[in-house]
């Protein structure tokens, strides 16, 4: 994101949802965070929802870009390191902030569009040494990464999820 007004209404929005939850969360709160008339988030979002629904985005950008991030390089030292980035983003507040706003009706969320879901699974591939995952498994592969943080987020112990999550990739080996 640039550094414009309607960019930064977003980075604010997406701070207090993350700090304060959604039923905390409100333009006014957003309005205070960023340092401008609540006129203005008007001006350039329109509705409550089609904020909130930017925030959502950037959300789901800002976590691909995390879980790319985390699997360059090879091999368990990438896997390790995309567990680390998914237990951040619960420890954050992020993942909730995301599910929240999943939940949400009427808040259109983005889902992965093509290219996103085929630089996951050439980066997962990669890190597992095989070929590229089809589409709906690479689907798969993120739902089970999401499941992984809901149970983080309930506050079953970690050493289990992490013990199921390296069970997922040794079940994708060859």
């Amino acid at each position: 994101m640039d550094n414009t007004l309607k960019d930064k209404i977003v980075v604010g929005a997406a701070a207090v949802l993350v700090r304060e939850g959604l039923q905390h969360w409100s333009v006014d709160r957003v309005a205070a965070e960023v340092g401008c008339a609540k006129g203005l988030i008007a001006y350039h979002h329109g509705t409550k929802k089609s904020l909130l629904a930017a925030v959502a985005a950037n959300l789901g950008r800002h976590r691909l870009a995390g879980r790319l991030a985390a699997l360059q390089g090879s091999g368990a030292e990438a896997l390790d390191r995309l567990w680390q980035t998914l237990v951040n983003e619960v420890r954050a507040g992020e993942w909730a902030a995301w599910a929240a706003l999943t939940a949400e009706p009427g808040i259109d969320t983005p889902s992965d569009s093509a290219v996103d879901v085929a630089a996951f699974s050439t980066a997962v591939g990669r890190v597992l040494e095989v070929s590229p995952f089809r589409p709906e498994e690479v689907r798969l592969m993120t739902a089970a990464l999401d499941g992984f943080q809901v149970a983080l987020h309930s506050g079953v112990p970690e050493n289990g999820i992490r013990e199921a999550y390296h069970r997922l990739w040794l079940s994708l080996l060859p």
